[in-house]
């Protein structure tokens, strides 16, 4: 029995869902998906527009050409995922989820929140984060190259490493200790 044999889905709930095929051609509005797992499979011209997901696993999904309007993401583990393949819109809010290893690059994450998410070994390469929230993250081994992250906020995060030189920092907050991590790049002696 297949899952979602229809082509359109609204103000759905999906409850321990167990997905490892590809989803095509399908759009979801004001979905709820809770407790689900969709690991390993693959998005290609999905459309999720004000929907939630808490509790899924998402890791190692495979995203082409699938708008995320509007989404929540709330507890879920995402792991190895290349945001930079969407092809399609995203506005996201994520909360308490496992983001490590994801690949945000040459895409505008304006006004975007992490919410005591890890982002271990997370990548954003040429990635425009202005006025982005990291609030609570683990940020250990994440890259940040060429990123404008002018009035972006770091204040409550935590082993973070941002190249001062590499990167445009404008009215970027950050707080004591961590912010001594600014200061590795620069050909300087600290006593």
């Amino acid at each position: 029995m297949t899952i979602f044999k229809d082509a359109a889905y609204e103000n759905e709930t999906f409850k321990n869902v167990q997905w490892e095929d590809e989803l095509e051609d399908i759009e979801f509005y004001n979905c709820v998906f809770t407790d689900s797992s969709f690991q390993s499979s693959r998005l290609t011209g999905c459309s999720f527009d004000s929907c939630e997901f808490t509790r899924c696993n998402l890791s190692l999904v495979e995203i082409r050409n699938t708008a995320f309007l509007d989404v929540h993401f709330r507890d879920c583990k995402m792991i190895g995922i290349a945001w930079s393949a969407v092809g399609g819109f995203l506005t996201a809010g994520y909360d308490r989820c496992i983001l490590n290893n994801n690949i945000f690059s040459d895409m505008n994450l304006t006004r975007f929140t992490f919410t005591s998410c890890a982002l271990v070994e997370a990548s954003f390469h040429n990635t425009r984060l202005r006025h982005a929230a990291f609030d609570d993250c683990d940020l250990s081994g994440c890259t940040f190259s060429q990123a404008d992250l002018s009035f972006a906020d770091f204040t409550t995060s935590r082993n973070y490493y941002v190249n001062a030189t590499e990167n445009t920092l404008h009215k970027t907050r950050f707080s004591l200790p961590e912010a001594v991590s600014l200061l590795a790049n620069l050909d300087i002696v600290l006593e």
